[in-house]
């Protein structure tokens, strides 16, 4: 379910580019990475079920998102917010139907 919801927001995202375009309204969509800095889902249970399944210990869990990522870093609030000011700013006043990825390269979620 979650695989279809992200390609149904993406798809959304660009149809709307479509129609929103000639009337100069641009959209644009972030993808970030598992933010766990700063985020009450990443404490208790989810976590917990996480760790389990990837076979690790739950304190052990942004060291494997960091590893899991071809830049070996971890995606945090601010690179997310940088991200959403840029798409908001003039900077990208000629981009319309894009999604930026915020994950450090995550090999696995490259298209195929």
């Amino acid at each position: 379910a979650y695989s279809a919801a992200k390609a149904a927001e993406a798809h959304l995202a660009r149809c709307l580019a479509v129609e929103g375009g000639p009337a100069g309204i641009r959209v644009n969509t972030v993808l970030p990475d598992a933010v766990l800095q700063g985020s009450a889902i990443w404490s208790g249970r989810w976590r917990e079920e996480r760790a389990v399944a990837y076979g690790i210990a739950p304190d052990e869990l942004e060291e494997y998102y960091r590893r899991r990522t071809l830049l070996g870093v971890t995606v945090s609030p601010d690179d997310v917010a940088a991200a959403v000011a840029f798409l908001a700013s003039s900077h990208s006043a000629k981009t319309t139907g894009c999604m930026v990825t915020v994950d450090g390269g995550v090999a696995a979620a490259f298209t195929r």
